[in-house]
């Protein structure tokens, strides 16, 4: 919890509890429903995307893990590892070895609303009370929210019952204190198009708007559950795009680097090249600091499906 900016008193204790245990007793069931009828619809949907997306054999999560003097440099220093971070990732995002999907879940913390308990983090769990708290006198809620790229939804696509989708200009919202969303179907009697609400996103305090409502019953796989769970329950939002150096900007590029990547050349061939940029960029002290799992995505979701 050492890179968290901005910290609210008991709810990281609870968030380590969730992250660690409670996430895989409560929320499996909770999630996909404990019927025979949902479980059979769930491992239908599954069985269908494995079928249709046969790329998923040959892809991969890749993930940052710096230790804390790595991370504190780049934080607190100079801007020249941004920098270098820049030039990085845009090796990954404009690779023509593989293809990169960054994505994070962040949760936000949205004020003054009363949200459904199935989109709160700690929803399946019994901590549930522990999502509603109080931030300089305001009633508060943590809330799943899912930041995604084109590249995710190509993998994992979402489909938008009501409203529209993101398009390019939407990416670029950092430092102007609104963001547009799309809400999963578990807030459709909750918000309508066009509605706006407050809320905290990593260190800022911003304005959502809602531009869409998603399709119920698609998923995703989240790197939190190593498992598919559906958007339904989640506050979607464009993963932002970094052009200038800030605190917010160094922490959304560093997550930018977390993602998954489809190479038809194998887990190696991309780990070399990752490597190989890493050092091109100058962050070879990196290098064992970023990793890619050695499961494919396909592998994981059989495991959960069987």
């Amino acid at each position: 919890m050492r890179k968290c900016i901005r910290t609210i008193a008991g709810f990281l204790t609870v968030m380590i509890i969730i992250m660690l245990s409670a996430c895989y007793a409560g929320k499996e069931n909770k999630e996909f429903g404990t019927d025979k009828e949902t479980l059979a619809t769930q491992t239908e949907s599954d069985e269908t995307m494995l079928s249709d997306l046969p790329s998923y054999s040959y892809t991969w999560r890749m993930a940052e893990h710096l230790d804390d003097s790595s991370y504190d440099e780049y934080m607190h220093g100079d801007g020249q590892l941004f920098q270098k971070l820049m030039s990085f990732s845009e090796k990954l995002r404009s690779s023509q070895e593989f293809t990169f999907a960054p994505y994070a879940s962040n949760l936000v913390e949205l004020l003054n609303l009363t949200v459904p308990d199935q989109c709160k983090v700690n929803y399946g769990t019994d901590f549930i009370e522990e999502s509603d708290y109080e931030i300089d006198g305001e009633p508060a809620t943590a809330a799943e929210a899912l930041q995604v790229t084109e590249s995710l939804l190509d993998l994992f696509p979402l489909q938008v019952a009501e409203g529209r989708g993101f398009t390019d200009y939407d990416y670029a919202y950092l430092g102007k204190g609104r963001i547009p969303v799309i809400l999963g179907a578990a807030y459709k009697e909750t918000f309508s198009i066009g509605d706006t609400f407050e809320g905290y996103y990593i260190i800022e305090r911003v304005t959502f708007e809602v531009i869409g409502f998603a399709e119920a019953g698609s998923v995703f796989y989240s790197s939190a559950f190593g498992r598919p769970v559906p958007y339904d329950r989640y506050i979607i939002m464009p993963f932002a795009s970094v052009q200038e150096d800030s605190e917010m900007g160094r922490i959304i590029l560093l997550q930018k680097i977390c993602g998954l990547i489809t190479d038809e050349n194998g887990r190696d061939h991309a780990l070399k090249q990752v490597n190989e940029w890493l050092v091109e960029t100058g962050l070879k002290d990196w290098i064992d600091q970023i990793s890619i799992m050695d499961d494919s995505l396909r592998t994981i979701i059989q495991y959960h499906l069987y």
